[in-house]
Protein backbone atom coordinates (compact mmCIF):
# COMPACT_ATOMS: atom_id res chain seq x y z
CA UNK A 1 0.00 0.00 0.00
CA UNK A 2 2.95 2.32 0.56
CA UNK A 3 3.91 1.58 -3.05
CA UNK A 4 0.41 2.55 -4.18
CA UNK A 5 0.74 5.89 -2.40
CA UNK A 6 4.19 6.40 -3.91
CA UNK A 7 2.74 5.67 -7.35
CA UNK A 8 0.13 8.38 -6.80
CA UNK A 9 2.81 10.84 -5.65
CA UNK A 10 4.47 10.44 -9.04
CA UNK A 11 1.22 10.56 -11.02
CA UNK A 12 -0.57 13.45 -9.30
CA UNK A 13 2.10 15.21 -7.24
CA UNK A 14 5.10 15.12 -9.53
CA UNK A 15 2.76 15.18 -12.56
CA UNK A 16 4.88 12.82 -14.66
CA UNK A 17 2.09 12.55 -17.24
CA UNK A 18 2.07 16.31 -17.82
CA UNK A 19 5.13 18.44 -18.41
CA UNK A 20 7.53 17.11 -15.76
CA UNK A 21 11.06 16.71 -17.13
CA UNK A 22 14.54 16.31 -15.65
CA UNK A 23 17.57 17.93 -17.26
CA UNK A 24 19.78 14.87 -17.72
CA UNK A 25 22.56 16.67 -19.57
CA UNK A 26 24.75 16.53 -16.44
CA UNK A 27 25.83 13.48 -14.45
CA UNK A 28 23.93 14.67 -11.37
CA UNK A 29 20.78 15.35 -13.41
CA UNK A 30 20.98 11.93 -15.04
CA UNK A 31 21.44 10.34 -11.61
CA UNK A 32 18.34 12.11 -10.25
CA UNK A 33 16.30 10.98 -13.26
CA UNK A 34 17.56 7.40 -12.83
CA UNK A 35 16.58 7.35 -9.14
CA UNK A 36 13.12 8.78 -9.88
CA UNK A 37 12.56 6.36 -12.76
CA UNK A 38 13.58 3.34 -10.68
CA UNK A 39 11.40 4.54 -7.79
CA UNK A 40 8.43 4.80 -10.15
CA UNK A 41 9.06 1.37 -11.67
CA UNK A 42 9.43 -0.24 -8.23
CA UNK A 43 6.15 1.27 -7.03
CA UNK A 44 4.11 -0.02 -10.00
CA UNK A 45 3.93 -3.73 -8.93
CA UNK A 46 2.14 -2.76 -5.68
CA UNK A 47 -1.44 -3.17 -6.99
CA UNK A 48 -0.61 -6.51 -8.62
CA UNK A 49 1.07 -7.76 -5.45
CA UNK A 50 -2.04 -6.86 -3.42
CA UNK A 51 -4.08 -9.21 -5.62
CA UNK A 52 -1.39 -11.90 -5.58
CA UNK A 53 -1.63 -11.89 -1.78
CA UNK A 54 -5.40 -12.43 -2.03
CA UNK A 55 -4.97 -15.36 -4.42
CA UNK A 56 -2.26 -16.87 -2.24
CA UNK A 57 -4.46 -16.95 0.85
CA UNK A 58 -7.90 -17.54 -0.71
CA UNK A 59 -6.98 -20.42 -3.04
CA UNK A 60 -7.68 -22.91 -0.23
CA UNK A 61 -11.10 -21.44 0.60
CA UNK A 62 -14.30 -22.23 -1.29
CA UNK A 63 -16.71 -20.45 1.05
CA UNK A 64 -18.02 -16.98 0.32
CA UNK A 65 -15.96 -14.36 2.12
CA UNK A 66 -18.96 -12.30 3.18
CA UNK A 67 -17.09 -10.81 6.12
CA UNK A 68 -14.19 -9.80 3.88
CA UNK A 69 -16.52 -8.20 1.33
CA UNK A 70 -18.38 -6.42 4.12
CA UNK A 71 -15.13 -5.02 5.59
CA UNK A 72 -14.07 -3.71 2.17
CA UNK A 73 -17.50 -2.19 1.48
CA UNK A 74 -17.97 -0.79 4.99
CA UNK A 75 -14.55 0.88 5.05
CA UNK A 76 -15.08 2.35 1.60
CA UNK A 77 -18.59 3.62 2.33
CA UNK A 78 -17.65 5.07 5.73
CA UNK A 79 -14.79 7.21 4.46
CA UNK A 80 -16.44 8.16 1.16
CA UNK A 81 -19.51 9.53 2.99
CA UNK A 82 -17.98 10.81 6.24
CA UNK A 83 -15.25 12.82 4.51
CA UNK A 84 -17.87 14.41 2.24
CA UNK A 85 -20.13 15.28 5.19
CA UNK A 86 -17.15 16.69 7.12
CA UNK A 87 -16.14 18.79 4.08
CA UNK A 88 -19.69 20.15 3.79
CA UNK A 89 -19.92 20.88 7.52
CA UNK A 90 -16.64 22.82 7.48
CA UNK A 91 -17.57 24.77 4.35
CA UNK A 92 -14.88 23.22 2.15
CA UNK A 93 -17.45 22.16 -0.45
CA UNK A 94 -21.13 23.12 -0.90
CA UNK A 95 -23.79 20.50 -0.30
CA UNK A 96 -25.18 18.72 -3.36
CA UNK A 97 -27.64 15.83 -3.43
CA UNK A 98 -25.93 14.48 -6.53
CA UNK A 99 -22.51 14.56 -4.86
CA UNK A 100 -23.96 12.85 -1.79
CA UNK A 101 -25.42 10.14 -4.04
CA UNK A 102 -22.06 9.62 -5.74
CA UNK A 103 -20.23 9.33 -2.42
CA UNK A 104 -22.92 7.10 -0.89
CA UNK A 105 -22.82 4.65 -3.83
CA UNK A 106 -19.08 4.26 -4.50
CA UNK A 107 -19.49 0.95 -6.34
CA UNK A 108 -22.22 2.14 -8.69
CA UNK A 109 -20.41 5.41 -9.37
CA UNK A 110 -17.09 3.51 -9.66
CA UNK A 111 -15.39 6.29 -7.76
CA UNK A 112 -12.92 3.69 -6.51
CA UNK A 113 -12.06 1.51 -9.52
CA UNK A 114 -9.85 -0.77 -7.43
CA UNK A 115 -12.58 -1.42 -4.85
CA UNK A 116 -15.17 -2.21 -7.52
CA UNK A 117 -12.88 -4.73 -9.23
CA UNK A 118 -11.66 -6.17 -5.91
CA UNK A 119 -15.16 -6.83 -4.56
CA UNK A 120 -16.06 -8.56 -7.83
CA UNK A 121 -12.93 -10.69 -7.40
CA UNK A 122 -13.89 -11.57 -3.80
CA UNK A 123 -17.32 -12.62 -5.07
CA UNK A 124 -15.73 -14.82 -7.74
CA UNK A 125 -13.01 -16.18 -5.43
CA UNK A 126 -14.92 -19.25 -4.12
CA UNK A 127 -15.79 -20.35 -7.67
CA UNK A 128 -12.23 -19.77 -8.85
CA UNK A 129 -10.79 -21.67 -5.89
CA UNK A 130 -13.17 -24.60 -6.42
CA UNK A 131 -12.25 -24.86 -10.10
CA UNK A 132 -8.51 -24.45 -9.55
CA UNK A 133 -8.47 -27.04 -6.77
CA UNK A 134 -9.85 -29.59 -9.25
CA UNK A 135 -6.97 -29.02 -11.67
CA UNK A 136 -3.78 -31.06 -11.71
CA UNK A 137 -0.49 -29.20 -11.68
CA UNK A 138 -0.17 -29.67 -15.45
CA UNK A 139 -3.71 -28.42 -16.07
CA UNK A 140 -3.10 -25.44 -13.78
CA UNK A 141 0.04 -24.57 -15.76
CA UNK A 142 -1.90 -24.73 -19.04
CA UNK A 143 -4.56 -22.42 -17.54
CA UNK A 144 -1.82 -19.95 -16.52
CA UNK A 145 -0.31 -20.03 -20.02
CA UNK A 146 -3.70 -19.37 -21.63
CA UNK A 147 -4.41 -16.61 -19.11
CA UNK A 148 -1.01 -15.10 -19.81
CA UNK A 149 -1.71 -15.04 -23.54
CA UNK A 150 -4.99 -13.23 -22.90
CA UNK A 151 -3.66 -10.78 -20.29
CA UNK A 152 0.00 -10.08 -21.05
CA UNK A 153 0.42 -6.81 -22.90
CA UNK A 154 3.07 -8.10 -25.31
CA UNK A 155 0.67 -10.84 -26.46
CA UNK A 156 -3.13 -10.49 -26.77
CA UNK A 157 -3.34 -8.22 -23.73
CA UNK A 158 -2.69 -5.13 -25.85
CA UNK A 159 -5.93 -5.85 -27.73
CA UNK A 160 -8.32 -7.18 -25.06
CA UNK A 161 -7.12 -5.61 -21.80
CA UNK A 162 -8.46 -2.09 -22.27
CA UNK A 163 -9.59 -1.22 -18.70
CA UNK A 164 -10.35 -4.89 -17.97
CA UNK A 165 -9.08 -4.83 -14.40
CA UNK A 166 -11.28 -7.74 -13.29
CA UNK A 167 -9.75 -10.05 -15.90
CA UNK A 168 -6.26 -9.09 -14.76
CA UNK A 169 -7.28 -9.54 -11.11
CA UNK A 170 -8.60 -13.02 -11.87
CA UNK A 171 -5.33 -13.94 -13.57
CA UNK A 172 -3.28 -12.58 -10.66
CA UNK A 173 -5.50 -14.57 -8.29
CA UNK A 174 -4.67 -17.70 -10.28
CA UNK A 175 -0.93 -16.97 -10.10
CA UNK A 176 -1.09 -16.35 -6.34
CA UNK A 177 -2.93 -19.64 -5.89
CA UNK A 178 -0.35 -21.51 -7.98
CA UNK A 179 2.49 -20.08 -5.88
CA UNK A 180 0.71 -21.23 -2.73
CA UNK A 181 0.23 -24.78 -4.06
CA UNK A 182 3.39 -25.45 -6.02
CA UNK A 183 6.16 -22.86 -5.48
CA UNK A 184 7.85 -23.71 -2.22
CA UNK A 185 11.45 -24.45 -3.18
CA UNK A 186 14.03 -22.82 -0.93
CA UNK A 187 16.02 -21.64 -3.95
CA UNK A 188 13.04 -20.00 -5.67
CA UNK A 189 13.45 -16.84 -3.58
CA UNK A 190 17.00 -16.33 -4.84
CA UNK A 191 16.02 -16.87 -8.48
CA UNK A 192 13.04 -14.54 -8.01
CA UNK A 193 15.42 -11.85 -6.73
CA UNK A 194 17.65 -12.23 -9.80
CA UNK A 195 14.57 -12.13 -12.03
CA UNK A 196 13.31 -8.97 -10.28
CA UNK A 197 16.63 -7.19 -10.78
CA UNK A 198 16.83 -8.30 -14.41
CA UNK A 199 13.29 -7.12 -15.22
CA UNK A 200 13.83 -3.82 -13.43
CA UNK A 201 17.02 -3.18 -15.41
CA UNK A 202 15.26 -4.14 -18.65
CA UNK A 203 12.44 -1.66 -17.99
CA UNK A 204 14.94 1.00 -16.94
CA UNK A 205 16.84 0.48 -20.21
CA UNK A 206 13.59 0.74 -22.16
CA UNK A 207 12.63 4.04 -20.51
CA UNK A 208 16.15 5.33 -21.21
CA UNK A 209 15.72 4.36 -24.87
CA UNK A 210 12.30 6.08 -25.01
CA UNK A 211 13.89 9.31 -23.82
CA UNK A 212 16.26 9.21 -26.82
CA UNK A 213 19.44 10.35 -24.98
CA UNK A 214 21.29 10.99 -28.25
CA UNK A 215 18.88 13.75 -29.29
CA UNK A 216 17.21 14.87 -26.07
CA UNK A 217 18.60 16.08 -22.75
CA UNK A 218 15.28 16.58 -20.93
CA UNK A 219 14.10 13.19 -19.69
CA UNK A 220 10.56 12.18 -18.70
CA UNK A 221 9.75 9.64 -15.98
CA UNK A 222 7.85 6.84 -17.69
CA UNK A 223 5.37 4.36 -16.24
CA UNK A 224 4.42 0.96 -17.66
CA UNK A 225 1.20 -1.03 -17.86
CA UNK A 226 0.21 -3.29 -14.96
CA UNK A 227 -0.20 -6.18 -17.43
CA UNK A 228 3.07 -5.48 -19.25
CA UNK A 229 6.53 -6.26 -17.87
CA UNK A 230 5.20 -5.10 -14.49
CA UNK A 231 3.23 -8.36 -14.37
CA UNK A 232 6.24 -10.76 -14.25
CA UNK A 233 8.08 -8.26 -12.04
CA UNK A 234 5.18 -8.36 -9.56
CA UNK A 235 5.27 -12.17 -9.48
CA UNK A 236 9.04 -12.24 -9.00
CA UNK A 237 8.88 -9.70 -6.15
CA UNK A 238 6.05 -11.63 -4.51
CA UNK A 239 7.96 -14.93 -4.63
CA UNK A 240 11.09 -13.24 -3.29
CA UNK A 241 9.31 -11.62 -0.34
CA UNK A 242 7.35 -14.83 0.32
CA UNK A 243 10.59 -16.52 1.37
CA UNK A 244 11.52 -13.88 3.92
CA UNK A 245 11.74 -15.13 7.49
CA UNK A 246 11.08 -12.32 9.95
CA UNK A 247 12.17 -13.49 13.38
CA UNK A 248 12.25 -10.11 15.14
CA UNK A 249 9.12 -10.18 17.29
CA UNK A 250 8.64 -6.42 17.54
CA UNK A 251 8.92 -6.05 13.77
CA UNK A 252 6.47 -8.91 13.23
CA UNK A 253 4.03 -7.32 15.68
CA UNK A 254 4.24 -3.98 13.84
CA UNK A 255 3.51 -5.67 10.51
CA UNK A 256 0.54 -7.58 11.94
CA UNK A 257 -0.81 -4.37 13.49
CA UNK A 258 -0.45 -2.19 10.39
CA UNK A 259 -1.53 -4.76 7.77
CA UNK A 260 -5.29 -4.75 8.51
CA UNK A 261 -5.25 -0.94 8.64
CA UNK A 262 -3.53 -0.45 5.29
CA UNK A 263 -6.58 -0.85 3.03
CA UNK A 264 -8.04 2.35 4.50
CA UNK A 265 -4.94 4.22 3.31
CA UNK A 266 -6.15 3.77 -0.26
CA UNK A 267 -9.74 4.77 0.53
CA UNK A 268 -8.86 7.89 2.52
CA UNK A 269 -6.21 9.42 0.29
CA UNK A 270 -8.10 8.74 -2.97
CA UNK A 271 -11.44 10.11 -1.71
CA UNK A 272 -12.22 12.79 -4.30
CA UNK A 273 -12.15 15.76 -1.89
CA UNK A 274 -8.96 14.62 -0.15
CA UNK A 275 -7.45 13.66 -3.49
CA UNK A 276 -7.98 17.11 -4.98
CA UNK A 277 -6.53 18.99 -1.97
CA UNK A 278 -3.70 16.53 -1.28
CA UNK A 279 -2.17 16.48 -4.75
CA UNK A 280 -2.64 20.21 -5.34
CA UNK A 281 -0.66 20.82 -2.14
CA UNK A 282 1.91 18.13 -2.90
CA UNK A 283 2.36 19.42 -6.44
CA UNK A 284 3.08 22.94 -5.21
CA UNK A 285 5.60 21.65 -2.68
CA UNK A 286 7.37 19.38 -5.16
CA UNK A 287 7.39 22.20 -7.69
CA UNK A 288 9.31 24.41 -5.27
CA UNK A 289 11.83 21.68 -4.39
CA UNK A 290 15.32 21.54 -5.78
CA UNK A 291 15.52 18.82 -8.40
CA UNK A 292 18.14 17.03 -6.29
CA UNK A 293 15.76 16.76 -3.32
CA UNK A 294 12.84 15.35 -5.32
CA UNK A 295 13.47 11.64 -4.55
CA UNK A 296 13.56 12.39 -0.80
CA UNK A 297 10.51 14.67 -1.04
CA UNK A 298 8.49 11.97 -2.84
CA UNK A 299 9.35 9.41 -0.17
CA UNK A 300 8.52 11.88 2.61
CA UNK A 301 5.09 12.74 1.12
CA UNK A 302 4.23 9.06 0.62
CA UNK A 303 5.35 8.24 4.17
CA UNK A 304 3.31 11.09 5.68
CA UNK A 305 0.19 10.10 3.76
CA UNK A 306 0.59 6.45 4.72
CA UNK A 307 1.22 7.10 8.43
CA UNK A 308 -1.57 9.67 8.82
CA UNK A 309 -4.13 7.43 7.08
CA UNK A 310 -3.08 4.42 9.17
CA UNK A 311 -3.49 6.48 12.35
CA UNK A 312 -6.95 7.65 11.25
CA UNK A 313 -8.03 4.07 10.59
CA UNK A 314 -6.50 2.94 13.88
CA UNK A 315 -8.57 5.52 15.78
CA UNK A 316 -11.71 4.47 13.88
CA UNK A 317 -11.23 0.77 14.68
CA UNK A 318 -10.40 1.69 18.28
CA UNK A 319 -13.67 3.63 18.54
CA UNK A 320 -15.61 0.69 17.07
CA UNK A 321 -14.07 -1.76 19.55
CA UNK A 322 -14.77 0.67 22.42
CA UNK A 323 -18.39 1.04 21.35
CA UNK A 324 -18.86 -2.73 20.98
CA UNK A 325 -17.21 -3.29 24.34
CA UNK A 326 -19.44 -0.65 25.89
CA UNK A 327 -22.55 -2.37 24.49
Amino acid sequence: MFGVVMNHVFNYGLLIYDDFRVDASTISGFLVWSILELMKLMSLPSVNCYILISGYFLIEKTQFRLKGMWVVWNTTWFYAVSIYILAVATGIVPFSWNELRIHATPLLSNSYWFVTSYIILLFLAPFLSWILQKLSKRQYQIALVLGGIACFQLLLGQFIMDDQQVLLFVYLFMIGGYIRRYVDHASSGFYALLCSIGLLMLMYAYTLFKNDPLHNSCFAVYAMEYHGLILPLSVAIFIFVKHWRINHQTFRKCILTIAPLSFAVYIIHTQSIVDKWLWATASQWLGSCSIYWLPFACILIALLVFVICVLIEFLRTLAIRWKMGGN
